[in-house]
């Protein structure tokens, strides 16, 4: 069944209302007809609606079923996404989002190479991650949100922070996660590494740094493990 994430307005009680882009694809790329089924998401929830009219610039239907979205974690992740050169950041959007971070926080720090996010950029990234969620079977698209500087991210994420640190030998992701809690941020640095400087700023507020493993990452590998990591030992 065709899943699309719409705005909580396009949901009237037991009927909807689809116009735009999403209309033209229901109608002219899926050709979808009345009597058929598709999912609509918002606010966390499933709607299973049935078709009642389609056409490429209006389709309606009623909800024959609504019940809250399976696909979610049960631990809202945050990740401080780096801004890297090229398309990386944008494969680590994709990634993240499928395996189920709910925010993504860029940001630039010392050693970064890539310093500004162009909004038109910023927006391809969020059309990103609705057809990732769409591909899993989310209930929620990932808010991205906007460029922020070291010390301002370090403010804007909330704590339990864990921040992915090439020269921490001790501490396994594993061992670092909090029991029981209901969200979690964490960090990765940019192509050159985070300094010694940003990781006693980030431990003067709290967060602890981790070790991926003995080998040395690139940016867009540590998160996606960082990410898998994370989902595994919250379970």
């Amino acid at each position: 069944m065709d899943r699309f994430f719409v705005d909580t307005s396009a949901i009237r009680g037991e009927s909807i209302e689809l116009g735009g882009a999403q209309a033209r694809q229901v109608a002219s790329v899926l050709r979808l007809h009345p009597g058929d089924e598709i999912t609509l998401l918002a606010g966390g929830r499933e709607h299973i609606v049935t078709l009642a009219s389609v056409s490429a610039s209006r389709v309606t239907g009623t909800v024959r079923e609504a019940r809250a979205a399976s696909g979610e974690p049960r631990v809202a992740i945050a990740l401080g996404l780096p801004l890297l050169r090229g398309d990386h950041s944008e494969e680590i959007v994709e990634a993240v989002t499928q395996l189920g971070v709910s925010r993504i926080a860029p940001f630039v720090s010392a050693r970064s190479v890539a310093r500004v996010l162009p909004e038109p950029k910023r927006r391809r990234w969020e059309r990103i991650a609705r057809e990732a969620a769409e591909t899993a079977r989310r209930g929620r698209v990932p808010e991205i949100e906007p460029l922020r500087r070291w010390d301002e991210l370090l403010v804007a994420l909330r704590r339990p922070l864990l921040v992915a640190w090439e020269r921490e030998t001790v501490m396994r992701v594993r061992y670092a996660v909090p029991a029981n809690v209901a969200s979690l941020a964490i960090v990765v640095g940019p192509e050159g590494g985070l300094t010694e400087d940003e990781i006693v700023q980030a431990r003067k507020r709290g967060a602890v740094t981790v070790s991926l493993g003995a080998r040395n990452l690139r940016s867009e590998t540590a998160a996606v493990a960082f990410v898998s990591l994370i989902a595994d030992a919250l379970g």
